[in-house]
């Protein structure tokens, strides 16, 4: 907790087996109790994320693999851990099914879905409107790596009633466009979760444009040092309820906790 204020990482990506940690730099994060006691030491309280691998992707087997370790790794975690997990359009109906299996976990959060680890591209097509149609008849979010920005704007416009968050601010042309995309869509948010907030003013600016409702704490661990994100956001010129919103008001009034 930092003076006062929980914090909810909605964006980390946890492992138990070592071939699904992302950390750039061998011994930093060696094994999954490493992670509650960075982000604690960090002054983090939660959070949120999916399980990722390059995968193939030759069967379901190898997404369901990634599904069933966050259900481990809550089991281990607690209250601290809210899983997330993949689906794949390559496989329609597995997707399906995988959702209303998660969903009686108490899954709500589909994501951080990567695709350009699994083997996919778009966030729209037919196959993915079969697979949002389930993610909207089950209450729950998605969380998706920003990449193909117009299949993720029609994404947007085809499903009004799906939040989704978008990752990483990137750099300011790109950051501009999720602005844009916040003013034009009432269910699209963003996570300052890797690139972009080391750029200062970033975060005050998207602020000032968009007011502090729409966006999302999130630091990409163990990619990035989570407590780099936290101070970021602590040194921007904002008011405390700015603050509140984006460390953890925000993400409890998406996922309903």
């Amino acid at each position: 907790m930092i003076k006062g204020i929980e914090v909810i990482d909605f964006h980390i990506h946890p492992f138990i087996k070592k071939s699904r940690n992302v950390c750039f730099y061998d011994d930093t994060v060696n094994e999954y109790s490493d992670i509650k006691d960075d982000l604690k030491r960090a002054g983090i309280d939660y959070a949120c994320g999916s399980v990722i691998e390059r995968i193939k992707a030759n069967s379901f087997d190898e997404v369901k693999a990634l599904n069933d370790e966050a259900l481990k790794l809550k089991n281990l975690f607690g209250d601290f851990y809210i899983p997330g997990i993949h689906i794949h359009p390559n496989f329609v109906q597995q997707s399906v099914s995988e959702l209303r299996r998660m969903k009686e976990a108490g899954v709500k959060l589909v994501g951080e879905l990567v695709p350009y680890f699994m083997g996919w591209e778009n966030y729209y097509d037919e196959k993915m409107e079969l697979i949002y149609e389930e993610i909207n008849r089950l209450d729950m979010v998605v969380s998706l790596h920003t990449q193909k920005e117009e299949s993720i704007e029609e994404a947007l416009k085809r499903f009004p009633d799906i939040k989704f968050i978008a990752a990483h601010p990137m750099d300011k042309e790109a950051f501009l466009r999720h602005i844009d995309r916040i003013k034009k869509y009432d269910n699209y948010y963003l996570d300052f979760s890797g690139t972009g907030i080391f750029r200062y003013g970033l975060i005050a600016y998207g602020v000032k444009q968009v007011g502090s409702e729409r966006f999302l704490f999130g630091t990409d661990y163990p990619i990035c040092n989570p407590a780099m994100y936290v101070n970021a956001v602590l040194f921007e010129k904002l008011k405390d309820k700015d603050y509140e919103n984006i460390f953890y008001a925000n993400a409890k009034r998406i996922l309903k906790i």
